[in-house]
């Protein structure tokens, strides 16, 4: 899905054949979990951008079922690989947006769309990056932000503490305490794309339309010295 050493998003030819290989095609339901669920959701996300019929995350991940008395088992199961994945391009191709697509959201940011920054603080004004692998700090110049956790690899304000989605209502509370109107259209990104993924796949679940992950985020955004970034404390 990621391929190094910029563990950007891989093409569109290649994440199909990874859905053959694992033997998803277009029509299939599939139910994701892990122990870490913010990659479940990373993945539910592609899987929905190439058009799987029924995408679906186990909330609260594996250690939800295991809380609630259902049992595991040991070993390795292989997926059957498929020929046919059912489509050669993605099927839903606006789920996904660019470096130019988000230039576009961030034109219309004052009538129909938002770009939104789902990083922690730290990351936002400028203090870090979040990542290892990332050098320029800052922030896109006109997205708002909405919060994420406390460092690049937690979503707390969007999680209980059992790492369940948070009711639907507080987090809509949450955005509107900093803004951010979902009657438009929102894009979200973060740094690589995961963080962003799962927010957008909660907007989702509470009913939310037409929105977008900016999948590569400040990684690509930073990269070039030609695009605006601001750091510092917003007033």
């Amino acid at each position: 899905m990621e391929p190094p050493p910029k563990w950007m998003l891989n093409t569109d030819e290649n994440l199909i054949k990874f859905a053959e290989e694992m033997g998803i095609s277009k029509n299939d339901r599939v139910v994701l979990y892990g122990e870490n669920v913010m990659a479940s959701y990373r993945l539910a996300i592609i899987l929905k951008y190439l058009g799987v019929k029924d995408v679906r995350v186990l909330n609260g991940g594996l250690d939800a079922w295991k809380d609630a008395g259902y049992k595991t088992e040991m070993g390795i199961v292989k997926p059957t690989p498929i020929k046919d994945f059912g489509s050669k391009t993605p099927l839903n191709k606006s789920l996904i947006v660019n470096e130019n697509g988000a230039k576009q959201v961030l034109k219309d940011n004052k009538n129909s769309k938002l770009l939104v920054d789902i990083r922690s603080y730290n990351e936002r004004i400028g203090k870090e990056s979040g990542y290892s692998y990332m050098d320029r700090k800052g922030r896109i110049t006109g997205s708002v932000w909405g919060k994420s956790g406390t460092k690049s690899t937690t979503l707390e304000d969007y999680r209980n503490i059992d790492n369940t989605m948070r009711n639907g209502y507080e987090i809509i509370s949450m955005w509107s305490g900093l803004g951010i109107n979902t009657n438009k259209e929102l894009t979200f990104f973060c740094g690589s794309g995961w963080r962003a993924a799962e927010v957008l796949f909660y907007s989702q679940v509470m009913g939310l339309k037409n929105n977008a992950l900016y999948s590569n985020g400040w990684m690509e955004w930073s990269e070039d010295s030609s695009n605006p970034i601001e750091t510092g404390i917003e007033n």
